[in-house]
């Protein structure tokens, strides 16, 4: 009789089991069909597309972006004060190191992209302009010493026979500038993870040309100048893969949130050029050289910030306008030569404001 009851009560929950997942799965797959499908309708999309509806095969967005950014490159320290010459003594504490005054600059971006109506993806291109310059220069009646990666003319004065140069240091100077131009190509979509929040991931790819040009010159007390002339063409393209996010408050408003990658196969030729000025305008180049070189490395990109966006005319048509703050980090980027160390000598990074309009056709 046991035996028989605990048979029977095995067969009633497998029973119970077997109709509760069939119920579910009829469930789930009614989650799927609005109505169900034996009425023939066709089934919704798991992740519904984000933005206005798409009426042509493939419809248009232009987007103009106004950036404030600051560029700054790692590694054109030049000048470095606070050393005891033993005639005046110092502080070594107190004597700072000196290198560009890096500021802010404007800049812009501007993009074209299309919709399709194929499972709502985007193609998407983007250009983005900037130039930089920044200056700096110390002046002591103490003495000061180059850097390291400027040293060479101090070696060469202490190597020659006869040295050219007699006096003390007394004034250097710099100039950093940067022309910086990169494309973006996107393959994206933007859909509903939630109902308020939207996910964008795009692969694609990422084209740079940049010009950096950096000239430094040291003054002596005999007259003589020393000038250093760097300059770094750099290029390159690579594979690109990042994700878009905003977080909606409301319908219209929201927080977003964007990340990307690259692996940038990039080339770099460099140049360098020294001399000494004499007193009596004569010209002496003691450095005159070149590098190549190739290699894969890293960009970084970042943003965050607050969009507004207005869907309009039975959402055909969107207007969408947005600002935050935007970082990049290109590891390695600084390949100026110097004769103290080869290979990468710091990051070039990018932040500050952008604003973005955008409309969708």
């Amino acid at each position: 009789m046991k035996a028989h009851k605990l048979l029977s009560l095995a067969v009633g929950m497998a029973a119970c089991c077997s109709t509760t997942l069939v119920q579910a799965d009829g469930q789930s797959q009614r989650g799927m069909y609005n109505p169900p499908p034996s009425q023939g309708a066709e089934p919704l999309p798991i992740t519904p597309n984000a933005g206005p509806k798409t009426v042509w095969a493939a419809d248009p967005f232009f987007t103009v972006d106004f950036i404030y950014w600051t560029p700054r490159q790692e590694g054109l320290a030049y000048a470095i004060e606070g050393i005891d010459f033993g005639a005046v003594p110092i502080d070594t504490n107190k004597g700072p190191i000196h290198e560009p005054d890096f500021g802010f600059d404007p800049g812009f971006k501007v993009g074209a992209g299309v919709t399709m109506q194929h499972d709502g993806w985007d193609v998407y291109a983007n250009y983005t302009w900037i130039h930089s310059t920044a200056t700096d220069s110390v002046t002591d009646v103490n003495g000061f010493l180059p850097t390291l990666p400027n040293f060479l003319f101090i070696f060469f004065n202490l190597t020659n026979p006869q040295p050219p140069i007699t006096g003390d240091l007394f004034k250097g100077k710099t100039s950093w500038t940067l022309h910086y131009n990169t494309i973006d190509l996107e393959l994206g979509r933007n859909y509903y993870i939630s109902r308020f929040l939207t996910l964008r991931p795009h692969i694609g790819l990422k084209g740079t040309w940049q010009d950096q040009d950096l000239r430094t010159s040291y003054h002596i007390t005999d007259g003589n100048v020393i000038s250093i002339h760097n300059h770094q063409d750099y290029y390159g393209v690579g594979v690109r893969a990042g994700l878009n996010t905003c977080w909606y408050f409301i319908k219209s408003f929201g927080l977003y949130g964007d990340f990307a990658l690259t692996g940038m196969w990039s080339g770099s030729t460099n140049f360098r050029n020294d001399k000494r000025h004499a007193p009596d305008d004569t010209v002496q180049a003691f450095l005159e050289t070149h590098q190549v070189s190739h290699s894969v490395k890293p960009v970084f990109e970042f943003g965050i910030g607050l969009r507004y966006e207005y869907l309009y005319n039975d959402d055909d048509f969107r207007f969408l306008i947005q600002a935050g703050w935007e970082e990049q980090i290109w590891v390695g980027n600084n390949q100026f030569i110097d004769i103290a160390e080869y290979g990468d000598k710091g990051n070039l990074t990018l932040q500050g404001l952008t604003l973005k309009v955008r409309f969708d056709f």
